[in-house]
């Protein structure tokens, strides 16, 4: 029967269990380095199409569905020096309220019906513009269009 020498290895067998070494510890440090970036590196801001791309959807509705026709003639949009903040809606037999800010220096809550500045009257609040009378002219003062900004990408840790 042979017997297997332990003591002494041969040049082959050297080299062999190193280069599987190498390849382990090679391994090893690939998957250590790609784990290491999947839970420590910082996330990719996801990307916004432009609301251009989504208009074409709302045009499709239209199409389908209809629109209900805005009265032109009711209200023109005003030119003075007012920002429209905010609003309240009027429901449930309720006035509205706006919050209004005059020339950039003075921010008001008025309630349906009361004056801003002498000669102006806030007279209808809708849910996205309000409705001014100016010397019992009507003029129509939009929310200023939201921005679309990406919110920060929630960070969560693989377990």
């Amino acid at each position: 029967m042979q017997s297997i020498s332990f003591g002494r290895s041969g040049l082959a067998q050297t080299v062999l269990v190193f280069l599987l070494t190498l390849t382990a510890v090679a391994l090893f440090g690939a998957v250590l380095a790609y784990w290491t970036w999947a839970w420590l590196a910082p996330r990719a801001e996801p990307r916004i199409e432009p609301t251009a791309a989504q208009s074409g959807g709302a045009a499709s509705a239209r199409a389908i569905f209809g629109s209900v026709p805005s009265n032109q003639t009711a209200a023109a949009p005003t030119g003075i020096a007012i920002r429209l903040l905010g609003v309240v809606a009027a429901s449930g037999g309720r006035r509205g309220y706006a919050v209004v800010q005059i020339e950039a220096k003075q921010i008001l809550a008025l309630q349906e019906g009361e004056n801003l500045a002498p000669g102006i009257r806030l007279a209808e609040v809708r849910p996205d513009h309000v409705i001014l009378e100016r010397n019992g002219v009507r003029e129509k003062l939009a929310l200023p269009e939201k921005r679309v900004t990406a919110a920060p990408a929630a960070q969560t840790v693989n377990k």
